[in-house]
């Protein structure tokens, strides 16, 4: 959780640590000439991947690890900009556009290594101010300044129950 807590570009940064040392030119291959693993292009990855599943082979089921999913905004899946539409970083994680909540929290899951869905997120809660690279303060998905990071932004809020999926029913809400 200390990554998560410290913003995305640590996590960020963690990943890019993580394939520095698993996809190297040191990390085992395929064993094929030329076949060089570079940690900064994920289509050598495969290479290093070959090799563990041929002499490691995947971890049985009793060996992986149990997750939560944070479900307060994945109702629609992934955002995704139009291609070129950003010539930076479109800030893909920062207030996405046209998201709905997702699945209500339970731990009834049907999924035997996931233990819970949750609303870790607060819903309608803003990310803060999400520029998606553009150089002004404006965030051109929603054509406003964003509420600062932690602010309590009403639209939002709507936004994501009304796209929910499964869509709210009126009852969930009542308790009953």
């Amino acid at each position: 959780m200390w990554l998560a807590t410290k913003g995305p570009e640590s996590s960020r940064g963690h990943a890019d640590q993580c394939a520095s040392q698993f996809y190297s030119p040191d990390a085992p291959n395929d064993g094929a000439p030329g076949n060089a693993v570079s940690s900064t292009d994920p289509a050598t990855w495969h290479w290093t991947d070959t090799w563990f599943d041929r002499n490691v082979g995947s971890p049985s089921s009793k060996d992986l690890a149990h997750f939560v999913i944070d479900t307060s905004r994945n109702g629609k899946g992934v955002w995704t900009p139009p291609p070129g539409k950003y010539s930076g970083d479109p800030e893909t994680w920062c207030n996405p556009p046209g998201r709905g909540m997702g699945p209500r929290p339970t731990a009834d899951t049907g999924v035997p290594l996931v233990d819970a869905y949750l609303y870790v997120k607060t819903i309608g809660e803003s990310d803060g101010s999400c520029t998606r690279n553009t150089g002004g303060t404006i965030d051109p998905e929603y054509g406003s300044v964003d509420p600062a990071a932690g602010v309590w932004w009403p639209e939002q809020a709507h936004e994501l129950a009304r796209n929910a999926v499964p869509r709210l029913a009126l009852n969930h809400w009542l308790g009953f």
